[in-house]
């Protein structure tokens, strides 16, 4: 059994893992996307950041994700600290926002495009596409944060309140410092996931493409290129590290006492 617990995780592994090590791997081959691999070059990566179109919609995506990400941790924060209390339609709040999670990208994005363009006559920008990020983010925040709230927080805030703190005082000295690093660790899980998000606000941004927007109308208007292998690399291994810092902040908060 063992054995084959172990064989199953390694084929897992493989099947995960193999496209973005193969995706690394080739953005450095001198031969381009096709194998054979003919020698290590640095060339791909130079055209990447020669090409004007793809660096304006990385610029996009990161201004997107940063707005995304206040708006994010704010709210996640606020729900999630609301949700630890009882209260009438506590748990069709919490359902609600997960909704955001379940329901398909691309039904999201028709209804979004008809209720904002059609409906309301919003023009199509880059900007538009925020509220249907935060959607999406949101449920993650405060699935983390509520993961990762420390598990003594409730009795510190209640002993700051039996010695005579106030709210706002029990929170800025008690609360506050405690769940710090878990909504930093939310923060980046929001950042990371409104960068590469692409399906929801697909119909909303009009000509002012992201970055997954542009690889996708690069890749299907043409074969693939040996400069989008370049930014597939670069992208994945920005993501992880940032999922790493992430769950980091988040375990080391979940441990604060």
């Amino acid at each position: 059994m063992k054995r084959l617990l172990a064989a199953y995780f390694i084929l897992i592994s493989l099947y995960i893992y193999a496209p973005m090590i193969s995706l690394i791997v080739f953005s450095f081959n001198a031969g381009g996307i096709s194998p054979p691999y003919q020698g290590f070059t640095l060339a791909w990566y130079s055209e990447l950041l020669s090409n004007r179109g793809i660096l304006t919609s990385v610029m996009r995506s990161i201004q997107l994700a940063l707005v995304v990400t206040v708006i994010t941790t704010i709210l996640g924060t606020a729900a999630a600290l609301a949700y630890r209390y009882d209260f009438r339609g506590r748990k069709l709040f919490l359902y609600l926002i997960v909704l955001g999670i379940i329901t398909p990208g691309i039904a999201f994005s028709v209804g979004s495009t008809l209720l904002l363009n059609e409906v309301l006559g919003f023009s199509r920008s880059m900007w538009l596409a925020l509220p249907a990020h935060v959607v999406w983010t949101l449920p993650f925040a405060v699935i983390v944060l509520l993961a990762g709230f420390p598990p003594n927080l409730a009795q510190n805030e209640e002993a700051a309140r039996v010695m005579g703190a106030d709210r706002k005082t029990t929170f800025r000295e008690i609360v506050l410092p405690q769940i710090a690093p878990t909504v930093l660790g939310a923060a980046v899980f929001a950042f990371t996931l409104s960068y590469n998000e692409a399906e929801r606000g697909l119909l909303l941004v009009g000509r002012d493409r992201t970055m997954p927007m542009e690889v996708f109308s690069i890749a299907s208007a043409e074969r693939a290129t040996p400069e989008l292998f370049a930014l597939g690399s670069v992208t994945t291994v920005f993501s992880t590290i940032l999922l790493l810092v992430a769950g980091g902040l988040v375990v080391y908060g979940s441990r604060q006492s």
